[in-house]
């Protein structure tokens, strides 16, 4: 049965044909040529032949639900907490399964590597063939939401922004963009030009896989959580919990369509070219999308422009709006909009592409626009490229101006990696268009904006190396000095050895310090750790000094006239010593009058008054016990 999209404007030019209903609780679906394969929440994962969508074999994950489902060529995978379980195709017997150190929420299989999304925002990547296995910690919170291709890996939870990372083959991927602009969490995917973020508003946040800025938000008529999402090229499926799933043209950013599905909540989403593969609560849903009467391949390649019909019948309609395009195109590039200028020139000619059979009948015509647009089409990307390339011209020169005038950028290293490649990149494909439009006199202008971005690229390289290498010298200089400086510390040496070590640091530094230029981020980081250790040896310092004894007298002739009534003072002290019966109390002030003439000889020696010192030493010499 045949049934026209609901919710949408007079756009809204597909339907569906409802083409089986599978009575399975199902929460993730994949497939291939042959089957369906269904991750249902009662331990199972369910085989489905596509022809007959007759049961073929239960797989059982034995210990808890599954997850998700993944297939290959040979394997079918079921993703559980702790488990991946792994079948072999035809026979269905169990071959074994990789144990998982974190717990896990998703997965995702991706060539010859599978990824799990788990607990504590850990990403673990396992190898299909060596089982070799990697784990990253991405986020903070647990990581809900996983998509990959060939280049990049995006994640996304339900706590913090969605990120994107590149893919490294024997290292942890290196973070490329935060996705921030739209709030936080949500569901990913992505496809050559785009990555997707589904809000749990229901909106659908676009993001350009260039310099991964906010291109658009699509908004969808109703406002529930987007669950799930898949997306081509050409097309983006969303899913909302309520039951509704919604198809945009991810070109012209227009809703095309709408399903309701009588109020089920879906979980998941997938589509099989014109088939489109619906887990919900009420079971698997088998739908057929078509446009005007005809099966609607949404995997395939090129754009479709959504005019009344899909495929027109007269010449005069396509085009008349094939011309439409091209001056819509005239009047962006005009406007200086190259890039947009290219969109409506493709779209112009892929409405000829589409539309070849109904212009057979003018083939001059045909042949005079197509003409005319591939001209149009080969001047907007030479101008397009044009601006892309000046912008990182101007982007690359304020980074070197930075390095040149104030020693020291705001940029991180990541961020600067990231515009090398950029660069990099733009460069190549700069140089092969160059040759592609090189009848176009704009190719000649591009050329030399191309050679002007390559001399800039490597005179910023050098100079942002030679001032990382100056940066990296300063830190390992602090850092070497810090460590030392701990080892001490663990080691109890004395203050007045940590105070040495401190003035020779505080000369190295200084030394360094005097080389560094007036401005800068290395003079930054050697006078603060100048300034920390000066502040600690002054410290040290008081306190050494503190330690010092202090002298008693002000001045010699004081020290003199004190010592001189002290000797006078001794004798009678001695005789009255001697008076004292009690050994103890006589031991006692023993003892105290010797810490008197010890007290006043170190006086005496400090004022250099000889004759005072040799009566105390006679006077000590005195009190001292007598040997037996």
């Amino acid at each position: 049965m045949d049934h026209t999209l609901t919710g949408g404007s007079d756009s809204n030019i597909v339907s569906h044909e409802s083409i089986s209903l599978l009575e399975v609780d199902a929460i993730d679906i994949d497939y291939d040529d042959k089957y369906l394969y269904a991750a249902c929440t009662d331990q199972h994962i369910r085989v489905f032949d596509k022809n007959t969508w007759q049961l073929v074999v239960e797989l059982n994950t034995s210990d808890s639900d599954p997850l998700a489902v993944d297939v290959d060529a040979e394997q079918v995978y079921a993703t559980c907490e702790k488990r991946v379980y792994v079948w072999k195709k035809g026979t269905w017997g169990m071959i074994g399964w990789f144990e998982l150190s974190y717990q896990a929420i998703t997965s995702l299989l991706r060539g010859d590597f599978f990824f799990i999304g788990a607990k504590e925002g850990r990403l673990v990547s396992i190898q299909k063939e060596s089982h070799e296995t990697s784990s990253w910690q991405l986020h903070k919170s647990d990581l809900t939401s996983i998509w990959s291709d060939d280049r990049i890996i995006c994640t996304s939870t339900k706590k913090e922004e969605p990120r994107v990372w590149l893919k490294e083959s024997e290292s942890a991927p290196s973070e490329l963009a935060r996705l921030d602009k739209k709030g936080k969490g949500g569901i990913v995917t992505g496809n050559i030009e785009f990555v997707f973020v589904g809000s749990p508003s229901g909106e659908v946040a676009v993001y350009e896989r260039t310099e991964w800025n906010l291109r658009e938000t699509l908004e969808p008529k109703h406002s529930s959580m987007v669950s799930s999402m898949w997306a081509s090229n050409h097309y983006l499926i969303v899913a909302h919990s309520s039951g509704t799933l919604d198809i945009w043209d991810t070109k012209r950013g227009d809703e095309v369509g709408s399903i309701e599905l009588n109020g089920n909540k879906i979980a998941y989403v997938t589509a099989d070219h014109d088939m489109l593969y619906v887990a919900t609560s009420g079971g698997i849903f088998i739908l057929q999308l078509k446009a005007s009467g005809r099966p609607l391949d949404v995997c395939s390649e090129g754009p479709v422009i959504w005019q009344e019909s899909l495929l027109k019948t007269s010449p005069y309609d396509v085009l008349e709006d094939s011309l439409k395009l091209e001056r819509s195109g005239d009047k962006k590039y005009q406007d200086g909009l190259y890039h947009e200028a290219v969109v409506e020139y493709e779209n112009a000619m892929q409405l000829l592409i589409d539309n070849t059979h109904a212009l057979q009948e003018v083939p001059e015509e045909r042949q005079q626009l197509t003409d005319e647009l591939d001209t149009r089409l080969g001047k907007a990307l030479l101008k397009a490229k044009i601006q892309e390339v000046q912008g990182l011209c101007h982007g690359i020169l304020q980074l070197s101006e930075e390095l040149e005038v104030r020693k020291r950028t705001d940029r991180n290293p990541d961020e600067v990696d990231r515009l090398w490649a950029s660069a990099g990149r733009v460069i190549k494909e700069s140089r092969v268009l160059a040759d592609a439009q090189s009848n176009d006199m704009l190719s000649f202008q591009l050329t030399h904006e191309i050679d002007t971005l390559d001399t800039i690229l490597t005179e910023a390289m050098t100079r942002y190396d030679t001032f990382r290498e100056t940066i990296n010298q300063a830190i390992a200089l602090t850092r070497q000095i810090s460590n030392e400086w701990h080892w001490m510390e663990r080691k109890r040496t004395s203050l007045v050895e940590r105070k040495e070590f401190l003035e020779s640091s505080i000369k190295r530094i200084s030394d360094a310090l005097e080389e560094a230029e007036p401005e800068g981020e290395v003079r930054t980081i050697l006078a603060n750790a100048l300034d920390e250790y000066k502040k600690l040896f002054e410290q040290i310092d008081w306190i050494i000094s503190s330690s010092e004894p202090e002298h008693v007298f002000s001045n010699r002739d004081e020290a003199s006239e004190t010592i001189e009534t002290l000797l006078l003072i001794f004798p009678k002290r001695r005789e009255a010593l001697e008076g004292i019966a009690n050994p103890r109390d006589h031991e006692k002030e023993r003892l105290r009058l010797i810490s008197a003439i010890q007290q006043a000889l170190e006086s005496a020696t400090s004022f250099k008054l000889t004759k005072a010192i040799k009566a105390l030493e006679n006077e000590l010499s005195l009190l001292e016990p007598e040997k037996e």
